[in-house]
């Protein structure tokens, strides 16, 4: 009897962790095979820290190769442009890959309003991690500047955007600026066009960002819609227009350009409708996770990588009950919730919410959870403690 092929594409937090979960769940039983362009998981959340020069890309970057081999899955360094889920294919550069079962893991792509050029962001490349950190440790050695953070979203999809690192880059280069004793010789402004930027947070967590942009002196521009960017400033809708140095910005989200060449259903704004199993609309045998993907649910939803490596664990649960010959059963709808740590630089907010409670503690004690989840995750995927939850 053939044994099985299960084929995950994208190699961030969500396909590593399928990747992983379905050796665990699999045991030999089948062939899991990741495909990745990059050839090492890049761990977005602390990538934060990347801005001040507190962390280099090669302290957030975990190679997959590495993890191949001490988790047992194979590892296919190649650029995938195309899915045919009508002939069971997966399309790289080196060839076609076919699959008995599929998890599509590859991410979002991010919108380009005009002038995106003259910007950057902590969620694109590690190169534009970078390049802000260059920027912003000159502006530190003159001694003054006007640094710009914000974000936007995407109308077509209310979930479609991460503003949650905007804050924390923000944040975090205001404490450093204080702890240099330069705060005073730098202006911090914070823009969107959402009217209520981090409502997703729950009331509490709202107003705690309120709180936190007034006491440390940073300037909101918010409800005000983006008209473009230049190289040293931002220009609204109603062409008033401010000046700054440094210009830190994550446009809102839209589909993986892959997904565009493939004949998986889409929504308006080009993400992969899947059910609460995680399975694909109309597609027994393929499962959508993370930014790929779009599900109902509660209006406060958010894309994270948690909620990602929830959904990896879910779609390799019922991959494994298909191949035992069992209905796909697993959901992560009930586990849903948002679990967020917006690190302030010098201490940090502690964000929960599901559909019971909301709540959003602050203090030192928060951003020490931060750190010490940065080191469990990489302990965890070198498989030297256990997974917690």
């Amino acid at each position: 009897m053939k044994m099985p092929k299960v084929l995950v594409i994208g190699g961030g937090m969500g396909g590593v962790e399928a990747a992983i979960e379905l050796q665990n769940r699999l045991k030999g039983k089948a062939q899991v095979d990741l495909i990745s362009n990059r050839d090492f998981l890049y761990l977005y959340p602390a990538s934060i820290w990347l801005t001040v020069g507190h962390r280099t890309v090669e302290d957030l970057s975990l190679p997959i190769p590495q993890l191949s081999e001490i988790h047992g899955f194979n590892f296919l360094h190649e650029e995938i442009q195309e899915v045919n889920t009508a002939q069971q294919k997966v399309i790289t550069d080196r060839g076609e890959r076919d699959y008995d079962y599929l998890i599509v893991a590859l991410g979002g792509s991010k919108l380009k309003p005009k002038g995106i050029e003259h910007t950057r962001t902590v969620c694109r490349s590690p190169q534009d991690g970078i390049d802000i950190q260059e920027t912003f440790l000159k502006l530190v050695e003159q001694r003054h500047g006007t640094i710009a953070c914000g974000f936007s979203g995407n109308p077509l999809d209310a979930t479609a955007v991460r503003g949650g690192p905007m804050f924390e880059v923000t944040f975090n280069f205001d404490t450093y600026l204080r702890q240099k004793g330069l705060r005073d010789r730098f202006d911090l402004l914070f823009f969107t066009p959402s009217p209520k930027p981090g409502k997703r947070l729950g009331e509490k967590g709202l107003a705690q960002l309120a709180k936190l942009f007034q006491e440390r002196n940073i300037k909101t521009f918010t409800g005000r819609k983006i008209k473009q960017f230049k190289s040293s400033s931002i220009i609204f809708e109603d062409d008033d227009e401010i000046q700054a140095d440094l210009i830190v910005f994550t446009p809102g989200m839209t589909g993986n350009p892959v997904l565009k060449n493939s004949d998986l259903p889409l929504t308006e704004a080009g993400f992969v409708p899947v059910s609460d199993t995680a399975q694909v609309q109309g597609l027994d045998n393929c499962y959508a996770i993370g930014d790929s993907s779009f599900f109902n649910g509660p209006a406060w939803r958010a894309r994270q990588g948690h909620l990602a490596e929830l959904m990896a664990r879910t779609a390799a649960e019922n991959i494994a009950l298909q191949i035992a010959g069992q209905f796909p059963r697993a959901s992560f709808a009930e586990d849903m919730h948002i679990l967020c740590v917006m690190d302030l630089g010098d201490e940090a907010v502690f964000v929960y919410r599901d559909e019971e409670k909301a709540m959003a503690p602050q203090g030192a004690w928060a951003r020490w959870a931060k750190l010490a989840w940065e080191k469990y995750y990489k302990l965890n995927k070198h498989k030297k403690v256990p997974r917690l939850m």
